[in-house]
This record gives C-alpha cells, sequence and structure tokens, in this order.
C-alpha cells in the first residue's frame, strides 16, 4: 500500500520523543516492555483508545464502557457467589477491575496456553469421550483435545461453517490419523435452524452476524441435532454467539449435563452472563473461570458435572 515500513529501533530514533506508541496486537505486553527498553517515551496499550472512540470500537475485544458495569452489579454479585473455587472468584475480581479501569497490574499472569479448553486441574479425561468443537476452526481444538487424551476418546463432531477453514480442518484431522473418529459439521451453532449471515473470513475470526455480510450458512440448534453418540464434552468459541448457542442447546444440557468449555472473552458482559445462563439452564452444574493470555482473552467458563470434577 506504500506505507513506510520501520524497525521498532528506527522508529523509536525518529519519533521516541515525540510519539505516542499504540500498541495493537494481541498479547501485546512484551512488545510494550521492548519498546519502552529502547527508549521509547509514550507506549500505551489500544485499549483507551478504544474507549476514547467508544462510538466506533465498542463493545468489542471484551471490553465496554465502565458506567454500564454498574448496571450490571445484580448479575455480576450473582455470578460471583456461583462460582466454584477462589481461582475462579480471582478471575472475575480481576477482570473487573482492569475492565473498569484498565489497571494492567490489577491482573495475574494468564495460565498455561496448552490448556485452553482442557484445564488439569478440574477434570480428568475419559476414554469414551464424545467431544463437540462449536467453532472448529483449522481443527486446533481438535489436536489440543486430542493430545491431552492421548488419543483415547471415542469420537469427535466438529462444528465449522466456513468453507476455507473446514477445507483445512479436514485436511488436518486426517494428518493426525483421526479422520475415522471425528465428524465434521458445516454449520453455525445458535438457537435456530436454518439460514444465517456470516462474515466469511477464512480465519478465527468467521462470525455469524446481524448484518449482510454478503454470505450466509445453514446454523443448528444443538437440541436439534440427531446425535448418534451423545456429547459428553461441548467446547463453544463462536466469536460471540456463545449465549444464543447454549439456549439452542438447553434440552442437551439438561438432559445429559455434558462438559461445558464456553469462551466468555468476546464480549464484556459474557463473563458473568455466560455463567449466569448455564447454571439457569441446568443448576447442577459446577461453575469455573480461568484465562489462558493477557487482559481478557481466552477467557473461558468451565460448567462441570459433580460426577466429573478431579478428585484432589
Amino acid at each position: 500500500m506504500g506505507l513506510p515500513l520501520l524497525s521498532a529501533t528506527e522508529a523509536v530514533e525518529l519519533y521516541g520523543k515525540t510519539a505516542c506508541f499504540v500498541v495493537t496486537i494481541y498479547q501485546g505486553s512484551s512488545v510494550r516492555r521492548q519498546l519502552e527498553s529502547l527508549g521509547c517515551q509514550r507506549v500505551v496499550a489500544c485499549a483507551p483508545l478504544l474507549w476514547k472512540y467508544a462510538d466506533i470500537f465498542i463493545p468489542q475485544c471484551g471490553l465496554e464502557l465502565p458506567h454500564r458495569f454498574r448496571e450490571q452489579c445484580h448479575n455480576i454479585r450473582q455470578c460471583y457467589a456461583r462460582l466454584g473455587d477462589e481461582l475462579s472468584k480471582r478471575d472475575l475480581r480481576e477482570q473487573l477491575l482492569w475492565r473498569y479501569w484498565l489497571d494492567f497490574s490489577a491482573l495475574s499472569p494468564p495460565l498455561d496456553a496448552s490448556d485452553t479448553y482442557f484445564p488439569r486441574d478440574l477434570l480428568s479425561p475419559v476414554p469414551n469421550e464424545v467431544f463437540v468443537d462449536c467453532g472448529s476452526f483449522d481443527g486446533d481444538s481438535i489436536r489440543s483435545f486430542n493430545r491431552h487424551w492421548d488419543g483415547e476418546f471415542r469420537h469427535a463432531f466438529a462444528f465449522e461453517p466456513d468453507p476455507a477453514n473446514r477445507g483445512a480442518l479436514a485436511t488436518n484431522v486426517e494428518a493426525m490419523g483421526i479422520g475415522d473418529r471425528v465428524t465434521v459439521m458445516p454449520y453455525a451453532v445458535g438457537n435456530i435452524n436454518g439460514q444465517v449471515s456470516f462474515a466469511l473470513n477464512s480465519s478465527a475470526s468467521s462470525h455469524v452476524t446481524t448484518q449482510d455480510a454478503g454470505a450466509t450458512v445453514e446454523c443448528r440448534r444443538l437440541d436439534d441435532i440427531e446425535w448418534p453418540l451423545v456429547p459428553t464434552y461441548i467446547k463453544m468459541d463462536i466469536e460471540g454467539a456463545e449465549p444464543e448457542a447454549l439456549a439452542g442447546g438447553s434440552e442437551l444440557l439438561r438432559r445429559h449435563q455434558p462438559v461445558l468449555a464456553v469462551c466468555t472473552y468476546h464480549r464484556s458482559e459474557h463473563l458473568w452472563q455466560i455463567p449466569n445462563l448455564i447454571r439457569s439452564i441446568a443448576p447442577e452444574y459446577n461453575l469455573f473461570l480461568r484465562r489462558y493470555a493477557e487482559e481478557c482473552w481466552e477467557g473461558v467458563c468451565y460448567a462441570i458435572p459433580k460426577h466429573r470434577l478431579k478428585r484432589a
């Protein structure tokens, strides 16, 4: 596009005393430290910029304007009381502090990213697991699942509506040698059966949208899938459509209580809304929060039935 490209060293030499460097990348703390170490005088994360131009950028990236948190005090307190351990409660407190004040010092270091969706401290693998991967992308979660279960699982159902992603998913599943135990499902997951508008980005950010995205895909309710095997573990990372997908699977959750791993970071209110929604559907679940990346990224709510909890 004809834009000049500078190394970090060159940029700081030219502008380190006069410009504000805004780091806009995912998990940007190492870059902020690098720029500061080179002598850049003003280095900030992008979150304050999103607040400044809230009419354009809010809500997204897990952020919301602070005054709107006060409107949700009852729901937040309700979620806090329902969480199953101190680590979960600490995570909720820290997330609220960070999202209200943008105080990075309030955040504990993230957990090991290799455990995302599969928390070793909360539950142990079982050999007959039937895994449902909502938002399979290119098979990265299937790969992690297969590794955590040492290949000892019964079957996996991989939902991926983006055709380019789905092609990569099928290729990668075959390369893992588990193609005979993975069924690729070409659907979005939500609370309707039928066509939905969809942003086809051929990336992990492909998503259902209420706007005209120029493409449509088939959507399915989990309750209305004719399951040849009953799901025992459901993961959802579907770019903000998680509440709708949970509602569309409410009967499945009540009847069979599969383990749930549901992302909470796409919208700020999902941090407490998703745990509360799960508990309203099936009160028997034990609820936990874990975070596997900086700021709010890769936050996950786990809902685990009593018989699947890991024993100390």
